[in-house]
């Protein structure tokens, strides 16, 4: 079911199509009129035709007028004309229903925000004056119909005479038309876009046909990265084409036409996204063999913005403990059911056929590209591990026991949580952030359980009950572990003390153990706190030293650590007080305000705006192209920096620049101030207390 205010916001864009569509049909009836009054003078069939060329032509300036307001048309002017928005509606419109907890969050304070906020209008003024020209253009050229009736004489051609402009186009003005051929493997048609400003899928072509009110002697395009496109002149115009990799911003340079060689035009490539998989079965990332089972059921879900390519799933068996783990990889493609754009996979694996046997792991992980080219935009799940239990140790052996036969199957598990950390790192370039973090957000949180299960053998409780994976045959195994102490232990505790809550009698490790054990904890707690941030470079260190301590607790029944300290070297007598600085070093002095002189251009453009005059655009831009900058974040600067150059007077022009320069600014550091001179009476005071008179 739509949210309340979600419909409120979808009707202002309907409101905003319907005035677009009434505004059309406005400026294409008075053509209309005079055709159909020519037509009924003459009676001729070539203004028939013309006329119903106008009708077709209505229909298509109609459908173009449109084409440009949607969703995404919706949160671009939204975000511009509400700031308490934080630039983040597109999270109400385009978030998936499961998003994560920071997205449902920022949905929370923007329904919020939005319910006591005015929402702006978006439907588009008449423009009254232009379309009382045109009916007073089109009543003049009905009266001159009725005064000289029409006798079958062709219309007079407007002749177009050497060396002078396009006819029917202002001086100082031109018109533009774009053809966008989207790439052959997004299944997309040519289209064809009025306006020098158009939103077109990633590595599209685009040819610019550019007609000047006043005819050029050269024409280019001067693009924000340096780059430039020279343009050829054909009967139809000054044309020229490029493929386009990223949103970028242009100038037209035409020499002669008088035009505003200084205005940006902006292009906003569509990314094409890598696929988007759900996995429906299984239902968690560590599942334990279920008594008389023989196979695992697999289902997998993947989506794309324009076509699924192939499928692959790679089956992994580790087989053995310690260091004689033995791993074999297998690899399976899937074909899929369902249409081009979203397919859904299914997979069932005979575990004997497989040689899964008691002690192993099977682990398997979905890999999905799409048609992008030249290079595939790849996929992948998360890891899905299939454990066959441990069985648990005689009554005899105590819990020791019980922890070096469980334990060879988490050393495992922490492996792969290091294998899927270094995968992620190396896929990081092809990932966008979001991504990016809820790939990270995910090893993370197999870290956290992989955590919480070691701490049980040090009678730690879990942190999350409500969420965490385990059930109630864990925690009956947990319980019977406790009991694998030995009834006669059990009975001094029950008689003589109490063991309740007392971590360090939950099990009977040894000290050293129970060291060994902490430090992984440690780690471990280290590493989910990087991998939630999205920080895996810092969260490597920690995964391999909890690594390196349950490899230590797996190969040794008891160890022993030698006592270690602060080893200082020995201070040389002969050199107190000589001042002797023989091998000494000063450390290095601290640069303070190096990043503010660094972002000089960003303070002054600051400075510039907050005054109310017009900053220096050069600067700033040449500042982008030496900082480059995440997404769109540098092309928006500039735009809004040539939006405020045209309009110098528009307050919300100036706002939106100084809202989308703030996050560039450099932190200033705190400044140290010189002691003022004290007067006469802080004099007096300090001279009275070294003991000297006034």
């Amino acid at each position: 079911m739509t949210e309340p205010i979600v419909v409120h916001l979808l009707g202002l864009l309907s409101a905003a199509r319907r005035r677009t569509l009434v505004v059309a049909l406005l400026w294409a009836l008075p053509a209309l009129c005079v055709v159909s009054f020519a037509v009924w003078q003459s009676g001729s069939m070539v203004m028939l035709g013309a006329a119903l060329a106008i009708v077709i032509a209505c229909a298509v300036l109609a459908r173009r007028r449109l084409k440009p307001l949607d969703r995404h048309w919706l949160v671009r002017q939204l975000n511009a004309r509400i700031p308490a928005a934080d630039d983040s509606l597109d999270l109400l419109l385009f978030a998936p229903e499961q998003s994560g907890p920071l997205v449902r969050l920022q949905q929370q304070r923007l329904r919020e925000r939005l319910r006591e906020a005015p929402l702006p209008d978006l439907r588009p003024a008449y423009p009254w004056s232009r379309l009382a020209l045109a009916w007073l253009s089109a009543a003049i050229a009905c009266g001159l119909l009725l005064w000289q009736p029409w006798h079958g004489h062709s219309l007079p051609v407007v002749a177009n005479e050497a060396g002078d402009g396009a006819a029917g186009i202002a001086r100082g003005s031109f018109e533009a038309r774009l053809r966008i051929e989207p790439p052959p493997y997004t299944g997309l048609r040519a289209s064809d876009d009025t306006s020098p400003e158009v939103r077109l899928p990633e590595g599209s072509r685009l040819q610019w046909t550019l007609r000047f009110g006043s005819q050029p002697t050269a024409v280019s395009l001067q693009f924000h990265d340096g780059s430039s496109l020279v343009l050829q002149r054909k009967a139809e115009g000054w044309i020229g084409e490029r493929r386009v990799e990223a949103s970028t911003l242009y100038r037209v340079v035409a020499v002669g036409a008088g035009i505003d060689e200084q205005r940006l035009y902006r292009l906003d490539v569509i990314p094409d996204r890598a696929p988007e998989i759900v996995v429906r079965a299984p239902q968690q990332t560590l599942n334990e063999l279920s008594p008389d089972q023989s196979q695992w059921s697999l289902s997998f879900e993947a989506r794309d913005d324009y076509g699924l390519a192939m499928a692959e799933l790679s089956i992994s068996l580790a087989q053995g403990s310690g260091e004689q783990i033995e791993v074999r990889e297998q690899k399976r493609v899937l074909e899929g059911s369902g249409g081009a754009r979203e397919r859904r996979y299914q997979q069932t694996l005979d575990l004997q056929a497989l040689g899964f046997a008691q002690g192993d792991d099977l682990i398997v992980r979905l890999s999905v590209g799409d048609n992008r080219e030249p290079e595939p935009n790849v996929s992948r799940s998360a890891s899905f591990i299939l454990r066959w239990p441990a069985e648990a140790s005689e009554q005899g052996e105590g819990l020791q026991g019980v922890a070096q036969k469980t334990m060879p199957a988490y050393f495992r598990s922490q492996r792969q949580i290091i294998i899927d950390t270094e995968a992620l790192i190396a896929q990081k370039p092809g990932l966008d952030e979001s991504e990016f973090e809820k790939r990270a957000d995910a090893i993370g949180f197999d870290q956290k359980m992989l955590r919480l299960r070691y701490g049980q053998f040090l009678g730690e409780e879990s942190e999350s009950p409500g969420h965490e994976e385990g059930n109630e045959a864990e925690h009956e195994d947990h319980a019977q572990a406790r009991r694998s102490a030995g009834s006669r232990a059990d009975e001094v505790m029950r008689e003589f003390g109490h063991t309740h809550d007392i971590a360090e009698a939950a099990t009977l490790l040894d000290d050293q153990t129970k060291q060994l054990l902490r430090r992984a904890l440690a780690a471990m707690w280290a590493a989910e706190g990087q991998l939630r941030m999205g920080q895996l470079q810092a969260a490597l260190p920690h995964e391999h030293e909890a690594l390196e301590a349950i490899k230590q607790v797996q190969q040794s029944t008891r160890i022993y650590l030698a006592r270690m300290g602060l080893d200082l070297p020995a201070v040389d007598p002969a050199r107190r007080l000589t001042g002797d600085r023989t091998g000494l070093s000063d450390p290095q002095p601290i640069a303070l305000g190096d990043d503010v002189a660094d972002a000089a251009p960003l303070v002054e453009t600051w400075r510039a705006l907050d005054s109310g005059a017009l900053p220096e655009i050069r600067a700033l831009r040449e500042w982008l192209d030496a900082h480059p900058q995440p997404g769109d974040r540098a092309i928006a600067l500039l735009r809004s920096a040539d939006e405020l150059r045209r309009s110098p007077a528009c307050v919300e022009c100036r706002e939106r620049f100084k809202a989308q320069l703030w996050p560039l600014l450099p932190m200033q550091r705190a400044a140290l101030r010189a002691r003022s001179a004290p007067d006469a009476e802080a004099q007096a005071f300090g001279r009275g207390l070294r003991g000297a008179r006034p």
